[in-house]
């Protein structure tokens, strides 16, 4: 079911470099023994690693315009994943605008034509309030588990209004995308403004699961959903959606701030500091984080106070290796964290995540300079091998050089593309300032450089 990608490889080829005859498969995890080229400068790796982790949500898409939940190395799945179509949805924006996939506006309509039930040959199961199941069979359709998510589908909400954003002109998308954005009511997952809660999952019926979550985290993403769907039901500032955001992100003044060697950041309460890519989805989904400077100055802390507290763990790694993210780990899947030095740790594994450094880069004064250096590693243990010949970068341990991920989640992997893309020499964080800005009735202002 996967797309060719000849055309992408021989356009988007290094200059001076053989374009590749061949398109990627699935990925392998061999380590690519040609990637470490002494000739290769700074600004030619940083242009390879975005063409390559732009490749790989073209991998993970299929011709039904259903996204896997990622790369399951070694073995074929057919588990998708409704928040990767949205993360999805804004990696074809990101390829078009970088000239790697001039197709890429009528890939957006299937996918949106998929979400909004319009595709009579394929469809994503649905809950009593319109909730989208998170994992599916992406052939079959079928549920996958019984988790009615409101953050993976605010997640593909994001991603269709980003994409709507971006083709302005296209009637089609901006129809498929408003229909999707007023079908998934989130406003009801707002569980109590007070306390900062929100549901975490609803059950077919629409009720929900007893768990609950706690600002900060990336569930301001439902937030925003949920308040811009608040308004635009009419229902009045006094509304529980708007009043939560009120609260609890239209000021960072409720949210508790744990801070690491005088460094503070956000989080749940003083004592707990959230995985880093609750910062990096809102920076890139969410206007109101991206835009404001005091989100700016948020993230920026976040990505210092990482690295800081990698630099005093006893692990003897190298100065490169930071980032507290998500994904594969030594037992299937980890969230990894800071702690304070008298908590236990979050990271048993000492996984280093290249996707949060390059997340990072817009705000990291060195983030950029560490991922180049985590590539040109003689290790080479964030190496994993396109069946092409191309290399991406993702976790591995620094101390267990033996083990290899089983798998890329694609949703974790989002990151790596889209801080790649923020990159001033790329796209900029304008690019994404101009198009998560999804309820301003004026259109999107922006010019690469």
């Amino acid at each position: 079911m996967k797309k060719t990608l000849m055309a992408l490889w021989l356009a988007a080829a290094l200059p001076g470099t053989a374009a590749h005859a061949s398109p990627p498969a699935t990925a392998s995890v061999q380590p690519d023994a040609t990637a470490i080229q002494p000739a290769l400068s700074d600004s030619q790796i940083i242009a390879k690693l975005t063409r390559n982790s732009y490749a790989f949500w073209q991998q993970i898409r299929n011709d039904n315009g259903t996204y896997n939940d990622g790369h399951h190395l070694g073995k074929a799945s057919h588990r998708g994943s409704i928040a990767n179509a949205g993360m999805g949805l804004i990696a074809l924006t990101v390829g078009h605008q970088m000239g790697y996939e001039p197709g890429a506006e009528q890939l957006a309509e299937k996918t949106l034509t998929m979400l909004a039930g319009h595709d009579p040959d394929f469809s994503v199961p649905r809950n009593a309030r319109g909730t989208y199941i998170h994992f599916y069979n992406t052939q079959t359709g079928e549920t996958i588990g019984d988790d009615w998510s409101p953050i993976d589908s605010a997640i593909m909400i994001s991603g269709a209004l980003f994409a709507k954003r971006y083709w302005p002109e296209n009637a089609k998308i901006a129809a498929m995308a408003d229909e999707i954005f007023q079908s998934t009511d989130l406003t009801s997952f707002i569980a109590d403004v007070k306390r900062g809660e929100i549901h975490l999952a609803a059950y077919p019926d629409g009720s929900f699961k007893p768990n609950k979550t706690k600002a900060f985290n990336e569930y301001m993403i439902v937030a925003s959903v949920a308040r811009a769907q608040a308004e635009a039901q009419g229902l009045g500032p006094d509304s529980a959606p708007q009043r939560f955001w009120d609260k609890w992100y239209a000021t960072t003044e409720n949210v508790p701030k744990p801070t690491y060697k005088g460094i503070e950041v956000l989080g749940v309460n003083k004592n707990w500091f959230v995985s880093k890519f609750n910062y990096l989805f809102n920076n890139y989904l969410v206007n109101e984080f991206s835009a404001e400077p005091v989100y700016q100055q948020a993230i920026t802390n976040a990505a210092k106070a990482d690295f800081t507290w990698w630099q005093d763990r006893d692990w003897g790694q190298r100065s490169y290796e930071w980032g507290s993210g998500a994904g594969a780990c030594q037992r299937g899947y980890c969230v990894d964290r800071m702690t304070l030095p008298d908590q236990k740790g979050k990271n048993d594994f000492q996984i280093v995540s290249p996707h949060i450094l390059s997340g990072f880069m817009p705000y990291s004064d060195r983030a950029r300079a560490d991922l180049l250096a985590i590539y040109r590693d003689e290790r080479q243990l964030a190496h994993y091998q396109l069946d092409n010949g191309e290399t991406v970068l993702w976790r591995y341990s620094h101390q267990d050089h033996d083990w290899r991920a089983n798998a890329i989640q694609a949703v974790d992997y989002s990151t790596m593309l889209f801080g790649l893309a923020a990159l001033d020499e790329n796209l900029g964080m304008a690019f994404f300032n101009a198009h998560n800005d999804y309820y301003n009735p004026q259109q999107p202002q922006y010019s690469r450089n």
